[in-house]
């Protein structure tokens, strides 16, 4: 059984991703497929307005919306999780502890100089990851369809 982990982040980034991951999903019916989000500020801090009423339940949270809705129509099962902290700290923590398969993430296409200096998720994760890492780029299209 395959566990993939979905890092989403409610960009078209994080949802070119969850697409890929969906299609991918959909080809392996035993692959368990989990949606993580992760924010930096725990509900009921500064800055936290923009949570859904109830964090606790990460089905609610806006982020989720689309690629459960992509997931649904492709008939794909999905779960949902919220991490808390460093987003690669994060994702590769739950990569480790849930013995994940594939780790599939967007990639802004930062500059090298930018990402030197700045660091990026995508390459902190594709470095320290126990598992493949597939890194999407927006536009990307899997196709996995069976020809007639």
């Amino acid at each position: 059984m395959a566990e993939i982990l979905v890092a989403v982040d409610g960009s078209e980034y994080g949802l070119a991703a969850a697409r890929a991951a969906i299609s991918l999903a959909g080809c392996c019916p035993e692959a368990n497929l989990t949606f993580a989000h992760v924010v930096t500020l725990r509900p009921g801090q500064i800055g936290t307005e923009g949570y859904p009423d109830r964090p606790d339940i990460p089905e609610r949270w806006p982020v989720f919306e689309e690629p459960l809705r992509i997931a649904r129509k492709a008939g794909v099962k999905a779960v949902c999780r919220i991490l808390f902290g460093n987003p690669a700290e994060q994702l590769l923590r739950h990569a480790r502890r849930e013995h994940v398969d594939l780790i599939v993430l967007g990639n802004l296409g930062e500059t090298a100089i930018k990402e030197f200096f700045l660091g990026s998720v995508a390459s902190r994760v594709v470095s320290n990851a126990p598992c493949s890492v597939w890194v999407v780029r927006p536009g990307f299209e899997l196709s996995l369809g069976r020809s007639s």
